[in-house]
């Protein structure tokens, strides 16, 4: 846990001083661990990934001379000084990656940043710089770095390219789907790439490029807004869900841009609900054990040092990305945004996101978001089918990820339906997702495994925690079949004991409880124990909740009910009031009131 006397970030100061905690001590940290792009690569990200927070902090005291004494700004200037920045080549473009903030601070501050470099270093810096056009980019949010970079050199009276500058606002136009959501290239990804980079760079790139383009970008951001409050909690949590997560409070950096350019002032959201949003985020990463002893560096992992949430694009330096929500230090201790008290988002209890695939379930403790339609199909994107696929991710639970391929204890079986072929005792759940669709009150998805088990899954939010699932599954050959509810924290069979039922298994600790219910009489409950290591908020063991069977070859219907509250009173299973009736053409479910939920063909 980060040793900071700071109990309560309030102040800029605050973050400030936790800022300086988070900055690796040297360099050693580097050999923590491998990434998929060179060493020297690696060097040059841990020099400039600490400069998203480090120019804020020294922007908001106009102190540029300070932040020349800065020892991360000096490494960089004695690259800049000894013409030995690294070059640019397709092979090795992670560098363009690197060279955004570079693009924001020259954009926005011009001769301020420059002013640091003797003029022939200037020439060397900007023209190095234009190497970014030399080079091929994959479609998607990296087209960005084209574009604030091309757009910074443009201000700077600097040698650019238009043509690349153009085709990179047009390729982000291709990716626009509307009402504020981007996809982040060809693929059913709707993750945090929207939140900080689509919309982060876009509103950065608001400050210093074409105003028309600009306004466009701000009126998608503010239209991002209005969804995107759904996916952080009432105690500051964001929603544990996709690629990259190891940025952590990267997540609230479309806050803290939509505070810094002014773009706020058009919101639904007050400045007061955003300041809320943003600090109680820091607040909850601050008090997690996300550094470690010795270098100080930022871990790889979520809630704690743990490589297996590690991507093929993770090198020890990049958790710094989490940096760029410290652009708020741009803000001067007399700004608006210090003083003004905090307030609690307004939101509804439930509401739909047809992009993203979500229905997102709000209550004090919790956001449930059940998914439909996301899934990952990258090689490099490791454990994809539990950062996207699973039914649904809680903000106090988090997520499991598979240890082994062999034996159910080692498979992530939380939010999930696995099936496994007889004898082999491994398991697959939901990945690629055939369609999906999202309703007002219930969402549907068709997927396969083994390409030939086919399996259409409808989600209903029932309650502020509780979810239904109906499962129809068409099978040629008789399979083992599990379902998994949520995970619960630190729950172990040495020390607790499961309640079992004929239909329900409920586990209760101090961390609250979790609970499945079979709705159809079926399947057999049963304790589900994973190991250390396994859940993304906890290191301690943990257990699922499951219903078990085999199912025949032909068609089979399975629903179940999914409920978990970090608030220690159950519901016993007998007050379970839920009737499942099936139709010829659709599903009849009774709870407090009757839904008709159709059934889909696709």
């Amino acid at each position: 846990m980060i040793s900071s006397n700071r109990k309560n970030l309030t102040t800029r100061e605050d973050l400030s001083i936790w800022l300086d905690e988070m900055l690796p001590k040297d360099f050693s940290y580097l050999e923590q661990s491998g990434a998929g792009y060179l060493k020297e690569i690696r060097c040059f990200e841990s020099v400039m990934r600490p400069m998203w927070g480090l120019f804020p902090k020294y922007a908001g005291r106009d102190d540029f001379n300070g932040f020349a004494q800065e020892p991360i700004f000096q490494d960089f200037q004695e690259l800049v000084k000894a013409k030995h920045l690294p070059h640019f080549s397709t092979e090795n473009r992670q560098i363009a990656v690197e060279v955004g903030v570079l693009g924001y601070v020259i954009g926005t501050f011009g001769e301020k940043f420059l002013g640091l470099f003797s003029p022939e270093e200037q020439d060397y810096l900007l023209q190095w710089l234009s190497g970014i056009n030399t080079i091929d980019f994959p479609p998607g949010n990296w087209y960005f770095f084209l574009i604030l970079v091309n757009t910074a050199l443009k201000k700077s009276g600097a040698e650019y390219s238009e043509i690349r500058l153009q085709a990179a606002l047009d390729g982000i136009e291709s990716f626009y789907l509307g009402e504020g959501w981007y996809s982040d290239g060809d693929n059913q990804q709707r993750d945090y790439y929207v939140s900080f980079a689509f919309h982060f760079y876009g509103l950065l790139y608001c400050r210093f490029g074409d105003s028309d383009i600009a306004e466009r970008f701000q009126g998608r951001a503010l239209r991002f807004a209005e969804d995107f409050k759904y996916w952080f909690d009432n105690s500051g949590r964001s929603l544990p869900f996709g690629r990259s997560m190891t940025y952590r409070f990267a997540h609230v950096s479309f806050w803290a841009a939509l505070v810094v350019t002014g773009v706020y002032r058009k919101a639904t959201c007050s400045l007061g609900e955003i300041k809320q949003m943003l600090l109680d985020n820091l607040r909850f990463w601050q008090k997690q054990p996300i550094t470690l002893p010795g270098e100080n560096n930022l871990s790889i992992g979520y809630g704690y040092n743990n490589l297996i949430m590690s991507e093929d694009y993770n090198a020890p330096a990049s958790p710094m990305w989490a940096f760029k929500s410290f652009i708020i230090l741009e803000l001067p201790d007399e700004d608006i945004f210090w003083q003004v008290p905090e307030q609690s988002p307004v939101k509804t209890s439930l509401i739909s996101q047809p992009h993203a695939g979500f229905i997102l379930q709000t209550n004090q403790d919790q956001t449930i978001a059940l998914s439909c339609s996301q899934y990952a199909i990258s090689p490099g994107l490791y454990h994809g089918r539990e950062k996207y696929s699973k039914f649904a991710y809680s903000t106090y639970f988090g997520f499991n990820i598979v240890r082994d391929n062999q034996g159910l204890e080692q498979f992530a079986i939380d939010s999930t339906l696995a099936f496994s072929l007889p004898n082999t005792n491994q398991f697959q759940a939901r990945g690629p997702i055939i369609s999906g669709k999202t309703y007002d009150r219930y969402s549907v998805s068709q997927w396969q495994v083994y390409d030939r088990i086919q399996v259409t899954t409808y989600l209903l939010p029932v309650d502020s925690c509780g979810h239904i699932r109906i499962h129809e599954v068409f099978t040629p050959i008789s399979v083992v079949c599990v379902e998994g509810g949520f995970p619960l924290l630190d729950w172990n069979q040495k020390y607790h004991q499961p309640e079992l039922t004929e239909r329900s298994c409920i586990l209760q600790n101090n961390s609250g409880y979790s609970q499945i219910t079979d709705l159809l009489t079926n399947r057999k409950p049963r304790v589900t124990q994973q190991g250390p290591n396994s859940n993304i908020y906890s290191p301690e063991k943990n257990a699922v909740p499951t219903l078990f069977d085999k199912l025949s070859a032909g068609r089979n219907v399975l629903a179940s009910y999914v409920v978990a509250n970090p608030q220690k009173t159950v519901k016993p299973s007998s007050e379970v009031k839920i009737i499942i009736n099936e139709k010829t053409d659709y599903f009849c479910v009774i709870t407090d009131k009757i839904m008709e939920i159709k059934k889909e063909r696709f």
